[in-house]
């Protein structure tokens, strides 16, 4: 268990779409663990403070995990009370840290 916790699973592959004729056309290929370990996690909540706004993508690509875990994360973190949501009525959702 303690393996898993510290090690994240990422792998990258690139295809090869063959054409008949004219270019070839390569894909990049991402997948990320759904699960984040415990020392990224850790760097996510020390990084909070630090920003003026947050949002689920930007956390994903600088950690390389899942969109969607990211969004779970923020939401925990939200009910935590470490974030606050900008503005409910907009579809994206940005996060502010509460200060303090």
């Amino acid at each position: 268990m303690s393996e898993k916790d510290d090690k994240q699973i990422v792998r990258k592959a690139t295809l090869n779409l063959r054409r008949k004729y004219g270019r070839t056309k390569q894909i990049n290929v991402v997948e990320r663990d759904a699960f984040v370990s415990r020392n990224i996690e850790k760097q996510i909540r020390e990084s909070l403070a630090k920003k003026k706004t947050i949002l689920a993508t930007d956390i994903a690509l600088t950690y390389d995990i899942r969109v969607s875990t990211a969004k779970l994360l923020l939401q925990q973190y939200e009910e935590e009370g470490l974030i606050k949501l900008l503005d409910p009525s907009l579809k994206l959702k940005i996060y502010v840290p509460v200060s303090k």
